[in-house]
């Protein structure tokens, strides 16, 4: 278990921190999530329950669903200006209120996946701290919406989970 919760914490690290580098950031970005994914695969496994892993890999699966929808949209907006010969601000303004719509329903949807992982990952390792990481994600994302302020809650969350994913303890074989 301490083997899968290193690979899960390096993983947020390389996500969300290394990630910031400039030209080399994206690589991290990626290197990052396929260990967190790693790591949470095998908490999964060692601790029989396939859920946590699957409602980890929801938010990944709808963030490559949503930035290729996205892209198709504003490639779609490009190509009708295009064509039609002229600069069409209401196509561009169309898409943008499209692609931000569907972003938010998919990041709602993610949201909701990442508060159920934390609190089901909480209760299956008997670790408070993932309930905590629950919590700030939950009321980052409220103030975010209300205030704006809300993603330095959701940037604590990430600091906690990984201070979460860093402490896991072996399981002995009665666990």
């Amino acid at each position: 278990m301490k083997q899968a919760g290193l690979l899960a914490g390096v993983g947020l690290l390389c996500s969300y921190l290394l990630s910031m580098i400039p030209g080399a950031g994206w690589v991290f970005s990626l290197v990052g999530l396929v260990l967190f994914l790693v790591g949470v695969h095998k908490i999964s496994q060692l601790t029989n329950q396939r859920e946590i892993f699957n409602l980890f890999l929801l938010p990944v699966i709808l963030g490559f669903v949503g930035i290729t929808i996205a892209s198709i949209m504003v490639i779609g907006a490009v190509m009708r200006t295009m064509m039609t010969g002229g600069f069409g601000i209401a196509s561009f303004g169309v898409t943008t209120i499209l692609v931000m719509v569907v972003s938010v329903v998919l990041l709602i949807i993610s949201l909701i996946s990442y508060v159920k992982a934390y609190r089901l990952l909480a209760q299956v390792t008997n670790m408070n701290i993932f309930n905590t990481v629950a919590s700030l994600y939950k009321w980052g994302a409220i103030l975010l919406i209300v205030f704006g302020v809300g993603a330095i809650l959701m940037f604590a969350g990430v600091i906690v989970a990984m201070v979460g994913f860093f402490s896991m303890e072996e399981r002995s074989a009665s666990q």
